[in-house]
């Protein structure tokens, strides 16, 4: 029944890590940047586990003959868990056991299983469905992209229960859940009806800076319009829907800005509508609209596939698609200054460590240069290789440090073809754009390592990286 527990490996793919130790801006003046493979801190006992009486009885009633105890007991003598997220306060933890999923809050060490006396009626047997789906194949889709998306105080993990096959559609229309990491209890927000014909799933979540709320955004094909927000008081359990809207605005993360709004991104390169690519969720005398902010080039070139915020250093980034799928361009800007920044577009160069800063209408005029080169070839999936003739590296992965100054990307370059594509870890300073080279874990394991169970491939929470390679999940620190 080790199977049965691993389900809770739907957090297995919320790796993560804490507020970078090392100082950025002198490492970059020293011009060598290196990642060093760390030893897990966690070696638990089966003594470290609290196992509840409600725990316990909710596991049998799923599985009546499983021994925990025994299970990890078993598991513990295979050696020590494996680190897939740590909170950005530091006192909490996802970790994997042998195939269990495990969290950690402040010393104490819980199994992750279904809880069932907080959160909305489980009218659809919601808790067993998300229980049950998360074995070997399946895999959660909600993803903040840098990894699993805690409260500010480490208490609770925000996770969805959609959940995706491999090579296969998206498909599943369970309910929003969090898991509270002090007693490892999976408890429902909101439940959702399992009639596989009606598709809903948590696109994107953030909580609010005060640890109250957590707000989610639901894409949905239903009489609710194609997306809701909505909105979890977490000490009430009360979930309210703020705005439905006809919009493709759900790609995360949803960041919180100092006013209160909240910003998304729109990745939708088969609308071609006008300027459409970031927006911005706002609440005035109690009415939520969403608005959407006006970028330098319509989707067709621009379409922010990925979205960063720090409100440490009011940074923003954006990674951008265009209609040649891959990210070629990203945007650095300030959404608390007016969008200050939103109006360039930023590439990196295939001959040089560098930033290149361009306007729209410059980067417009590169992806058609590329398109018109390729155009001879008659199948439409010759655009998937017109990226080889951009003058850019493309951007596999990226992820924001902890403290908001810096990108760290996986890119691939083809400037010489003879040599094949040139795999490198980038780090990219946000206040001046300067670019070091990072040594350490292979750039290309890197990016394939995104591809394994659908995970995250970097999670940058503190001073810990979390990296998913083809090697495995492995922990890192800078040098």
């Amino acid at each position: 029944m080790k199977k049965l527990l691993s389900l809770l490996l739907c957090t297995a793919l919320l790796c993560a890590a804490l507020p970078a130790a090392a100082d950025p801006d002198a490492a970059f003046e020293a011009g060598t940047l290196k990642l060093a493979e760390t030893a897990t801190p966690y070696t638990p006992a089966v003594s470290d586990f609290e196992l509840t009486d409600g725990m316990l009885a909710a596991l049998k009633e799923l599985a009546p003959e499983t021994d925990v105890s025994a299970m990890l007991e078993e598991a513990l003598a295979g050696g020590p868990p494996t680190v897939l997220s740590l909170a950005p306060s530091g006192n909490a933890a996802i970790l994997e056991l042998a195939g269990f999923g495990v969290c950690c809050y402040e010393g104490k060490y819980h199994v992750i299983w279904p809880g069932a006396d907080r959160g909305a009626e489980d009218t659809y047997g919601n808790r067993k469905d998300f229980f049950m789906r998360f074995a070997g194949k399946y895999r959660t889709s909600i993803d903040d992209y840098s990894g699993v998306i805690w409260s500010p105080d480490g208490r609770y993990v925000a996770v969805s229960n959609m959940y995706v096959l491999f090579a296969g559609p998206k498909v599943g229309i369970l309910a929003p859940m969090v898991i509270d990491a002090a007693t490892g209890g999976m408890i429902l927000l909101e439940a959702f009806p399992t009639d596989q014909s009606i598709k809903r799933s948590v696109a994107s979540a953030c909580f609010s800076r005060d640890g109250r709320y957590l707000y989610y955004v639901v894409y949905c094909r239903s009489e609710d319009g194609r997306t809701r927000l909505c909105r979890c008081d977490l000490a009430t359990g009360e979930t309210e829907t703020l705005l439905k809207s006809e919009e493709r605005a759900f790609l995360p993360p949803l960041r919180e800005l100092a006013d209160g709004s909240l910003l998304i991104s729109d990745d939708n390169v088969t609308r071609l509508r006008e300027y459409d690519t970031v927006f911005r969720y706002a609440e005035k005398d109690g009415e939520w609209t969403l608005e959407h902010i006006e970028g330098p080039a319509t989707v067709r070139y621009v379409s922010p596939n990925r979205l960063f915020y720090s409100e440490k250093t009011g940074y923003a980034v954006t990674l951008n698609r265009t209609l040649l799928r891959s990210i070629y361009s990203f945007q650095v800007f300030r959404p608390e200054e007016d969008f200050a920044g939103f109006d360039r577009i930023l590439c990196l160069s295939e001959e040089k460590d560098e930033v290149l800063a361009l306007t729209g209408a410059e980067f417009e005029d590169a992806v058609n240069a590329a398109m018109d080169q390729n155009s001879d070839k008659p199948s439409d999936s010759s655009r998937f290789e017109t990226g080889d003739l951009l003058p850019y590296r493309s951007i596999e992965y990226a992820v924001m440090s902890p403290d908001g100054s810096c990108l760290l990307a996986v890119t691939n370059s083809t400037a010489d073809p003879t040599a094949g594509r040139a795999w490198d870890l980038l780090m990219i300073r946000l206040s001046d754009l300067a670019v070091r080279k990072v040594e350490g874990p292979d750039a290309r394991s890197i990016a394939l390592g995104a591809l394994l169970g659908w995970r995250r491939a970097i999670e940058w929470n503190t001073d810990t990286l979390v990296i998913v390679s083809e090697a495995g999940v492995k922990t890192y620190q800078f040098e």
